[in-house]
């Protein structure tokens, strides 16, 4: 690097320089210095004489002394996609990334495989460019099939089956319970009723994860019996037609003749064998019965009662 002071006919001048070497020009107005590699602050001195010989003032200038920035980038070279992640960029002072963005980090959000790049510079210097590649890993599906999708009932055997191929590890988790079995397919009885949810969590090869979860209600199973014949004559043993079972809430029973005719229609309430007043004679009618069962749901059943006198 050069050097230069106001040249006057007939002067000489003495340079003094600590931390580097006088590559040329001693004695002369213009002067080249090597620095070599030393990075600091280091003292730069001329003194001029005349043609007289007279000494004039010491000039003395402090040189700062910096090396060319090496920039690098320290960050993952995976990332999952959807997931946030950090590139800190070192050897310089001040940073441009691609982006636009300065500063030391940059903090990401990955959608896809990208090449990112930082410009180092310090104060003086020329600049660097590091370079960082960062593969988008794909994550998997923990979506789940089922074998039955309504709500369960008590005793049913359900089979929970991960479909997508790219898994490699499977937690299953029973309302918040962990389910010890590492595979794409679970089956799983509920002997009690409740709120239960399902959830699986899904990792690849890339150890990217999703999560899924179901949530279904466990009912008693629908459990009823209905009489094939009744005697209405008052003797109190068997004299309404009616259903008898457990878990259900309300039913809606309907009587037919064999002309398709109603003759009745109760709401939790069996039939006395009378149509407007009058019993019934000895025959055979049909019914159906709507049941409301637990779970909201409804089931018809239908078939032939026989009416006894």
């Amino acid at each position: 690097m050069r050097y230069k002071v106001a040249l006057t006919p007939g002067s000489t001048f003495v340079w003094q320089v600590n931390g580097g070497t006088i590559a040329n020009g001693q004695g002369t107005n213009d002067i080249g210095i090597d620095w070599g590699l030393v990075p600091g602050i280091y003292d730069l001195k001329v003194t001029e004489s005349n043609a007289s010989n007279c000494v004039g003032d010491e000039i003395l200038v402090k040189i700062l002394i910096q090396t060319k920035p090496v920039a690098s980038i320290s960050g993952p070279d995976t990332v999952c996609v959807g997931q946030d992640f950090t590139l800190q960029a070192f050897g310089g002072q001040n940073y441009l990334w691609s982006n636009g963005n300065t500063g030391n980090a940059l903090f990401q959000k990955i959608t896809q495989s990208t090449q990112y790049y930082v410009i180092g510079k310090n104060l003086v210097c020329d600049t660097d460019t590091a370079f960082k590649n960062v593969f988008a890993a794909p994550k998997p599906s923990a979506n789940f099939n089922l074998n039955i999708n309504d709500d369960w009932i008590k005793g049913d055997e359900i089979v929970f089956t991960a479909t997508d191929q790219s898994i490699t590890k499977w937690i299953w988790e029973l309302n918040g319970n962990s389910i010890n079995q590492n595979q794409n397919q679970i089956k799983y009885t509920f002997n009690t009723t409740g709120n239960y949810t399902m959830f699986l969590t899904a990792f690849n090869s890339f150890n990217c994860s999703d999560t899924f979860s179901i949530n279904r209600n466990v009912f008693d199973r629908l459990d009823i019996y209905v009489p094939t014949a009744f005697t209405p004559n008052n003797d109190f043993l068997n004299d309404v037609f009616e259903p008898v079972g457990v878990n259900y809430s309300t039913y809606t029973l309907y009587i037919y003749d064999h002309f398709g005719g109603l003759l009745y229609e109760g709401i939790d309430k069996g039939w006395d064998g009378n149509y407007k007043g009058n019993l019934m004679p000895s025959a055979n009618y049909s019914y159906k019965i709507n049941f409301t069962k637990l779970n909201g749901k409804r089931k018809l059943v239908d078939g032939n009662v026989m009416l006894v006198n």
